[in-house]
């Protein structure tokens, strides 16, 4: 029932992606509000895909907790794609803190370009921190504005932890003054990383308070305690 249920999701995921993208693919020529329109679209059916075919929900906990008419870093774990396509339902209008290689997907990456998405060159190291925070900066003061950014750096297993998080997301913090939301989920539980294979089930998602500790040892060990206790579940 796995294969047949995921084998069907697939064929009508790429099926509708690709005609989707290759109608509107003159990407250039479109206001940035009519992209974010259609990075709704496709992102709420694929999420109705997912619900329908695969069996795959999500529950949400904490929405209260995002805080009304500003800005805000909702600095998430990571442990499949899924979190890309969801967020972007979830939120509606999110900009992506991304790593440099994402922007070689073709179609994609005209898309992530108008919608504003920031990325990571973590070579160039604080040159590139401050590209960040610069990008952030411009854009948050136009309108509130939900970044998102996966301080783990790299997708990982159910259980799996990263001893060092990115500092970068501690600096955006006190450069910017940008409330730092944690969520945490159990994606790869059930949108297994890199396999073929989907598990039914439901996801849950915890949205917690902002971190306002200015301290950043502090702050990163309440970030990693969200990340990684088992009593971050809901």
């Amino acid at each position: 029932m796995r294969i047949i249920r995921t084998t069907f999701f697939y064929v009508f995921f790429f099926t509708w992606t690709i005609i989707f993208f290759i109608v509107f693919s003159p990407v250039k020529f479109f206001t940035r509000n009519f992209v974010v329109k259609l990075s709704n679209i496709w992102s709420s059916a694929v999420n109705f895909l997912c619900e329908r075919i695969l069996g795959v929900s999500t529950i949400v906990y904490g929405m209260n907790n995002i805080p009304k008419d500003r800005s805000i870093l909702v600095a998430s774990n990571h442990q499949s794609a899924w979190e890309t396509f969801f967020f972007t339902f979830l939120f509606e209008d999110p900009i992506f803190i991304l790593k440099k290689e994402l922007r070689l997907i073709p179609i994609m990456s005209w898309y992530f370009k108008k919608l504003g998405f920031i990325f990571i060159d973590r070579r160039k190291g604080l040159s590139s921190l401050k590209h960040i925070i610069n990008s952030i900066k411009k854009l948050k003061d136009k309108s509130p504005k939900t970044f998102i950014i996966f301080p783990e750096g790299t997708r990982l297993l159910p259980g799996e932890k990263k001893k060092l998080l990115t500092p970068g997301v501690f600096a955006i913090k006190k450069k910017l003054d940008l409330p730092i939301i944690p969520v945490v989920h159990n994606s790869g539980e059930y949108w297994h990383n890199k396999k073929f294979l989907k598990t039914q089930g439901s996801i849950q998602m915890n949205i917690f308070p902002e971190l306002k500790t200015q301290d950043k040892k502090t702050f990163f060990n309440e970030l990693k305690n969200y990340f990684y206790c088992e009593n971050s579940n809901h």
